[in-house]
């Protein structure tokens, strides 16, 4: 009878442990790709997240770059130096995304609060109600500054003639958010410009002095192995530095979409001259 020395033993189970990592180690290098779930915004100088939008849809990365040929006195081509490559991701958002909009115009999303209004201005049409002794419209919110004029409407609520709003005979009164319309008025809607300030709003400026700053983008990717569909492999595409366009075009409709784009920078301080990278986990 033979007898394996425990050692022997020990040493052929290790071996065959290691043979059987070896064979199942992820190296997985073609996917199938499901979707892109989100991007991420990421301030360089704080370190924060700005903002992630979900719902991607028309994702596509652009690679491209430039080089410069050198060729002989017929023409023919001898030699082509690549000089310089760029990266460029776009896609649209399925909904209007505030936040995305405040980085493509350098801006940021004002959120109202009861110390902090902001303002704003509307154009309202307004049903007149009528007691029988006070013909009305109550305002939505009460005036920042006394509106000018009340303007009456047609049928068709087209403006067709104005009443001013002051003390006077004849005209509109004021007090708070209700306006009452002189005895006269036979009408039975009217329309109101007013500027307000409230406390439950979000609101983002576009200013003319104010441009998008370099972040960095984090790319969520969905993809599936090849072999089995059903196991699902979460990737990456990581923008180091990136700067966003401010060039872009919402179409405000309902089938509307929010498209944007970001092309990587070179950091310059930098010990690597990474663009970006991508990245998929087992």
């Amino acid at each position: 009878m033979l007898i394996c020395p425990l050692g022997l033993m020990a040493d052929t189970t290790y071996q065959r442990f290691a043979e059987r990592k070896m064979k199942t180690m992820f190296n997985a290098t073609q996917y199938i790709i499901d979707k892109v779930r989100r991007i991420t915004q990421i301030n360089l100088a704080t370190g924060l997240v700005d903002f992630t939008g979900t719902s991607v849809a028309s994702p596509q990365i652009e690679f491209t770059g430039e080089s410069t040929d050198k060729t002989d006195a017929q023409g023919i081509l001898l030699a082509r130096f690549d000089t310089a490559k760029g990266v460029t991701f776009s896609g649209e958002l399925s909904l209007l995304n505030l936040s995305l909009m405040a980085a493509q115009l350098g801006s940021e999303v004002q959120v109202a609060s009861e110390s902090k209004k902001v303002t704003g201005a509307d154009f309202t049409v307004l049903t007149v109600v009528d007691d029988g002794t006070n013909k009305t419209v109550t305002l939505k919110h009460e005036p920042k500054t006394v509106p000018a004029a009340v303007y009456t409407l047609s049928e068709d609520k087209n403006i067709n003639g104005t009443i001013e709003i002051g003390t006077e005979e004849g005209n509109a009164k004021i007090d708070g958010k209700v306006i009452t319309l002189p005895a006269s008025f036979t009408g039975t809607m009217v329309g109101v410009y007013y500027e307000f300030e409230t406390t439950s709003a979000v609101k983002l400026v576009d200013s003319a002095e104010s441009f998008a700053e370099a972040a960095m983008y984090i790319v969520d990717v969905l993809a599936a192995d090849v072999c089995n569909p059903s196991i699902k492999r979460a990737g990456k595409l990581v923008f180091p530095k990136a700067k966003i366009d401010n060039n872009f075009t919402v179409n405000l409709t309902t089938e509307g979409t929010h498209p944007f784009s970001f092309t990587a920078l070179k950091d310059y301080c930098a010990d690597d001259a990474d663009l970006c990278y991508i990245l998929f986990e087992e």
